[in-house]
């Protein structure tokens, strides 16, 4: 798996928008995206601008290490409580001891 290469420099056209959909959970959100957008019934253009910034991409190697490995902890967390379950409810199913007809 190769990492995220971060380019030194973003040149180009921001398009800024709002969600207008009442039913979303998106609903009346601003956000931004890179590539031109025409209006739907989901989405309102606001407007646009040329940019041309410089990036930090200093550290982002480690940045996508740790991002990684806490990303790897989380599904071992997640595994060991599932696992632990699963467990209990084998060792309940095994203490459950037949009587036979007791009277």
């Amino acid at each position: 798996m190769k990492g995220l290469q971060i380019p030194e420099r973003f040149t180009g056209t921001i398009y800024m928008f709002v969600y207008s959909n009442p039913t979303s959970a998106l609903y009346g959100m601003l956000s931004v995206q890179h590539y031109e957008l025409y209006e739907t019934d989901e989405k309102i253009l606001l407007g646009s601008i040329d940019i041309d910034i410089p990036l930090d991409h200093t550290g982002s190697l480690d940045k996508q290490v740790e991002h990684l490995r806490a990303s790897k902890r989380k599904i071992i967390d997640e595994a060991s409580a599932k696992s632990g379950q699963i467990d209990e409810a084998i060792e309940s199913l095994l203490a459950i001891e037949y009587k036979g007809d007791e009277q």
